[in-house]
């Protein structure tokens, strides 16, 4: 089995733990690989993250739709997507490698701007710059004009994202295994704009007028790229989904109510 590492970058924590984790994959006669910028040659059967919820993002981008499962270790701040306990780590490894863990399928989105493409696990947020002034922008959603409207931008988001931008610009907080997109317009000038959750087979386009201003798509939150006028941006479900291996000590709803504070009085 190959198992390859992505470290929190700088964090001392992170350096000492993949030690004792190569180690231990040593003892198991199984071959680790350190993940810099990008993905080693070798076809790597599970990835563990050490780390925070920043850190297993920028792994899924890595892994994209290649169907690596991906082990988060929680060694940051929330920790909602990196919800391994680090107590818990060396025993779900032998799990892992003995194929006996829970796996999670987390749904993707798929951007098109012109030839460029990218994926998101949580969101992808269309947004004025920091200086410029509001943009109209025109939705559509399998074709069907939706809205137009003059505001800040909008986020679209996965399920797994719901509780990301999403949550804090208003949207509403989705279970993962309910497959759809939540649309937020954020900062609308207008009192009838509310967010809206669709069917996750749904194609949607954005458009925008910017009146003068700058705009710029991110990523999950990073890979920030100017949006001109005229720009078509097509927003899609990937085709296959990402894999992310589950805590034996936490669920989802346990994450919502430890970490979030969800109905908690």
């Amino acid at each position: 089995m190959k198992v390859g590492l992505l470290l929190k970058h700088g964090s001392e924590e992170a350096r000492e733990l993949s030690g004792k984790v190569q180690a231990f994959l040593q003892r198991n006669a199984c071959a680790s690989f350190i993940i810099g910028q990008k993905l080693p040659k070798e076809k790597l059967d599970l990835i563990v993250v050490l780390g925070g919820d920043g850190t297993l993002l920028y792994a899924a981008s890595l892994v994209g739709e290649k169907g690596i499962p991906i082990l988060g270790v929680n060694l940051g701040g929330l920790g909602f997507l990196t919800e391994v306990k680090k107590q818990e780590l060396f025993k779900l490894l032998e799990k892992a490698l003995a194929g006996d863990c829970r796996v999670e399928e987390r749904m993707l989105l798929k951007a098109e701007v012109g030839k460029e493409h990218c994926l998101a696990l949580n969101d992808m947020v269309v947004g004025k710059t920091v200086a410029s002034r509001m943009m109209d922008i025109a939705l559509e959603v399998d074709g069907y004009p939706l809205s137009q409207f003059r505001g800040d931008g909008i986020i679209i988001a996965t399920p797994t994202g719901s509780t990301a931008y999403c949550l804090a610009a208003g949207g509403p907080i989705v279970a993962p295994k309910i497959h759809s997109i939540i649309l937020i317009p954020f900062c609308p000038h207008s009192l009838t704009h509310r967010p809206l959750v669709v069917p996750s087979n749904s194609r949607i386009t954005i458009s925008v007028n910017l009146r003068g201003g700058e705009a710029a798509m991110a990523v999950d939150g990073r890979n920030a790229r100017k949006i001109s006028e005229g720009d078509l941006i097509k927003i899609a479900s990937a085709q296959k989904p990402l894999k992310l291996v589950g805590s034996p000590s936490m669920n989802y709803y346990e994450i919502l109510r430890t970490k979030l504070g969800w109905g908690w009085k």
